[in-house]
């Protein structure tokens, strides 16, 4: 059977299969047609290194929940940046992970047809990401609570050092982002920079005093970012990245696809083990603070910000938006290198709220 590039979203496979294939033709599994196919079994080889990750197992509750998961669950739920679940369901998935499976050298009926877990997570403790997460917990506590400048509950560097080289990206020049200011009419362009370091206030990025230049992906991203009432007035200027921006990226952490991580040079083992951690250091720069707590909640982010900006020389960190769940936010450190190009004034006419 024939599967195709529309079948995932791991851009590293669809270009693997983009290369491997040698003829167009209608997919098998989501039905798209004139679009460059493989067989399944040519994919087997590659899914190895995938199908080894697993063992037989109860349940999945060390990488996933308490539940039993069956691998084309496992693999979809886990990586799921994988499949293409517009065009898949949880049914094709199956029958193209079977296909793919039968090929393999690790193929047997019992790991294709009961419940997994990857194997090296089944009994281990004191692992790495639980080690990680214990040292941040216990030196975001004593930079809030007991010690500011003389931390004796350090974090793993060296390791911080190798895993964000690996996450960093580089936003080309004539890249767009967004920048809002409540206002009564149109604020000039000049005026829509990072403020002076005078009357700097502490962010989640910044200290108080340093400032940075905090950008959005969207005007709707920077709108919800700037917590504006209805009927007041905005304005909302267009920055351009000037020179290529170089950053560390925390915003999708569990949005990338297997085989993307191996391009970035992680093993299998090695993401899978940092993966808590790292999503925990995106959920600290993410989390709505409420102003009142900003002063001390933000310490260790701040901390964190600086380490990326002045010990691994990145010009920006760039993390999930905790007001607009599609948009994300850059902290841009090294403000020379975007140019704000127009500005548009608005008034809010309309709010919307979802609750829980």
């Amino acid at each position: 059977m024939n599967c195709c590039i529309n079948c995932f979203v791991d851009q590293s496979l669809k270009h693997t299969i983009t290369t491997l294939s040698r003829t167009h033709g209608d997919c098998d599994f989501c039905e798209s047609n004139n679009v460059s196919i493989v067989s399944c079994e040519s994919l087997s080889s590659i899914f190895d290194q995938l199908f080894e990750l697993y063992e037989n197992h109860a349940d999945a509750a060390h990488s996933i929940s308490a539940s039993p998961f069956l691998i084309h669950e496992h693999i979809s739920t886990y990586w799921e940046n994988l499949f293409n679940s517009t065009l898949l369901g949880q049914k094709e998935v199956k029958h193209l992970v079977n296909q793919i499976g039968r090929g393999s050298s690790f193929y047997s009926p019992d790991l294709f047809e009961k419940p997994v877990e990857f194997e090296f997570l089944i009994g281990a403790a004191g692992m790495p990401a639980q080690d990680l997460q214990l040292r941040w917990e216990n030196f975001s506590a004593e930079i809030k609570e007991k010690n500011r400048f003389f931390v004796n509950a350090v974090i793993d560097t060296d390791t911080l050092d190798s895993i964000f080289g690996r996450l960093a990206i580089t936003y080309s020049s004539g890249s767009t982002f967004y920048r809002a200011r409540p206002s009564e009419s149109r604020l000039p362009i000049g005026e829509l920079g990072k403020p002076p370091a005078s009357i700097a206030t502490p962010g989640r990025a910044n200290p108080v005093g340093i400032p940075y230049l905090y950008v959005s992906d969207s005007e709707k991203t920077t709108l919800y970012e700037t917590r504006i009432a209805l009927h007041e007035g905005i304005t909302i200027g267009k920055f351009v990245a000037i020179e290529p921006i170089s950053l560390v990226s925390l915003k999708d952490i569990k949005k990338f696809g297997p085989f993307e991580i191996l391009d970035r040079g992680f093993t299998f083992e090695e993401f899978i083990l940092y993966r808590p951690y790292l999503q925990r250091l995106g959920d600290e720069l993410s989390k709505p603070v409420r102003k009142q707590d900003a002063n001390l909640d933000y310490l260790p982010t701040q901390f964190l910000c600086e380490y990326i900006k002045s010990k691994l020389g990145f010009d920006a960190v760039e993390y999930r938006s905790a007001m607009n769940s599609s948009g994300y936010n850059l902290a841009i450190f090294n403000d020379q290198k975007l140019e704000c190009v127009d500005a548009n004034f608005y008034v809010v006419s309309d709010l919307k709220y979802t609750w829980s």
